[in-house]
């Protein structure tokens, strides 16, 4: 993982998709701004694995306690939310969106968002679609988009769940996802390279793929009934391998689920950034540590 702060924005970016001249990626937080909105009681985001770059040697350097991203939301959302949906309004989902986009040089007019339900339905954005409105949705019930068009980025949002850029250097096509543990069990990974496949021959083993933080099975306690659903979608010695016991209740292992299924579909080169969502509060938004009215941080990728 590659760390660097543009703007005052603090950004994350893949190492493996770093030399890929026709693509760019980024992995937005919530933390860099100057701007106090609460006391943060001491804690201290974990920073195990990371790799700072030379221009941000601490990812947590000059950020005081309590402050959050130059964004413009409010509570629960302060920083950089991006969520049209969270407790926020859309004004200041785009002015953030704005920020986000100058801070990566990408086309904010062309930049293309959806309204994620947690499907396994993807949408291919071609040369039709309709760009009379800045960060225009691609619709509703979508989880990933699809395209071959330049200057076009395509942003996914999470408070928890995995984000993710597929990338075809041989065909030049860039694929976003979003997947919990609904899109997981779905495996929508499946549904986006039955896509590539199908619309523009991609080879899975050709793919480079870059997975955003997400929440760890460290704080992630399941139910029964969601145990009974991933043991009825996937083999005994895969749902032994996602779920542990702790303090008597099993918890999920996301991150652990999709690098099977990467495996699975052939993709051989893929890297996940190791930080929880959950844990390192004065970066991620977190919808199982702030409630359903957390804030929305996100993965934004344009072919260039």
């Amino acid at each position: 993982m590659i760390i660097e702060e543009k703007n005052g924005l603090k950004l994350l970016k893949f190492e493996n998709l770093a030399g890929c001249a026709g693509l760019k990626v980024a992995v937005s937080t919530r933390a860099g701004g100057v701007s106090p909105v609460r006391d943060t009681g001491g804690f201290a985001p974990k920073t195990d694995g990371i790799k700072p770059s030379a221009e941000t040697p601490d990812l947590h350097l000059q950020q005081e306690p309590g402050a959050f991203s130059n964004g413009v939301s409010p509570a629960p959302c302060a920083g950089l939310n991006l969520g049209f949906g969270a407790d926020d309004t859309p004004e200041n989902a785009l002015s953030n969106l704005k920020l986000l986009c100058a801070a990566v040089d990408a086309p904010f007019e062309r930049t293309v968002r959806m309204r994620q339900a947690h499907t396994a339905n993807v949408k291919v954005i071609g040369p039709d679609f309709n760009f009379a409105a800045p960060a225009a949705s691609a619709g509703e019930n979508l989880d990933a988009l699809i395209t071959d068009l330049k200057n076009v980025p395509l942003l996914a949002l999470s408070a928890d769940c995995a984000l993710t850029v597929f990338y075809d250097p041989a065909r030049s096509v860039l694929a976003v996802s979003h997947s919990g543990w609904r899109g997981a069990l779905l495996n929508i990974y499946a549904q986006v390279i039955a896509a590539l496949k199908l619309r523009y021959g991609t080879k899975p083993g050709e793919i480079i793929v870059g997975v955003s933080p997400m929440i760890s099975a460290e704080n992630y306690p399941v139910k029964e009934d969601f145990i009974g659903k991933l043991r009825a979608f996937y083999p005994e010695e895969v749902s032994r391998k996602c779920l542990r016991l702790k303090n008597g209740r099993h918890h999920f292992n996301l991150k652990e689920l999709l690098k099977y299924q990467l495996a699975a579909l052939g993709v051989k080169n893929y890297e996940f950034i190791h930080m929880c969502t959950y844990a390192d509060k004065d970066l991620f938004y977190s919808r199982r540590r702030d409630g359903e009215n957390a804030g929305r941080f996100g993965l934004i990728a344009w072919l260039v």
